[in-house]
């Protein structure tokens, strides 16, 4: 995956991802930065910034870009050990800015891990890397599951499988979140798939103001992640 800008490529060092490549031009500036490259990098390349510009997806690049390997992630690595671990499912969430956002709010509360359904957006590709902000190199993330096998998975380690619906039967602060938990959050549009409705433990709803019937859903999973925050704490 892709990583530019000198905040993000220093959160990319800083989680100890392998950077197999890194392009710095003279506008970094960051010389602590460059030295950093120099000495992780497998490959370090010096260019202008007429050339980093033409490599780069930022409209004001900062002289700075990585190719970085993803981690390799099993199944166990999404629970961390935790005791109640609390794993984000990502049902088709096709925009890469709201999967990257998605992820950063997983981080901030607290979950173990984050899954990211086939046919959604790719959490390693430069966008939803960029949203993140920098949670993609620290979040334990797997991404290609279908519904069948995130039904599979939670079955597996014991996880409540709790569905963020509309049409759910109890309000969010009304589901008991406190045990193993993993949390099926979906896109505006299309939802959460109808098998993981069917299969859910809990499906619960953010009370919203009409004439309002949805939210982003990366707002929507800050709603629902720290409302499981509050009842763990």
């Amino acid at each position: 995956m892709i990583a530019e800008g000198v905040r993000l490529v220093s959160e990319a060092v800083a989680a100890g991802m392998r950077v197999i490549e890194a392009a710095v031009s003279p506008r970094c500036s960051d010389a602590k930065l460059r030295a950093l490259l120099q000495d992780k990098a497998e490959a370090f390349v010096e260019c202008s910034d007429d050339v980093l510009e033409r490599l780069s997806a930022l409209e004001t690049p900062q002289g700075v870009a990585v190719l970085l390997a993803r981690r390799e992630t099993a199944e166990v690595d999404l629970l961390r050990g935790d005791l109640a671990p609390l794993v984000v499912i990502a049902a088709g969430v096709r925009d890469p800015g709201n999967l990257g956002s998605l992820l950063r709010t997983a981080e901030a509360a607290g979950a173990t891990g984050c899954v990211t359904l086939r046919g959604g957006a790719d959490p390693f590709r430069d966008k939803a890397v960029r949203g993140s902000m920098g949670s993609v190199f620290r979040l334990p993330v797997l991404h290609g599951m279908d519904a069948a096998d995130v039904v599979a998975f939670a079955r597996r380690q014991r996880l409540q499988l709790v569905v963020a619906d509309g049409g759910g039967e109890r309000l969010h602060t009304q589901a008991d979140l406190r045990k193993p938990l993993a949390l099926v959050v979906g896109a505006e549009a299309a939802g959460v798939p109808k098998e993981l409705l069917a299969a859910a433990d809990a499906r619960v709803r953010i009370p919203l103001c009409a004439p309002v019937d949805s939210l982003n859903v990366a707002v929507a999973a800050g709603v629902l992640l720290f409302e499981v925050r509050r009842q763990r704490v």
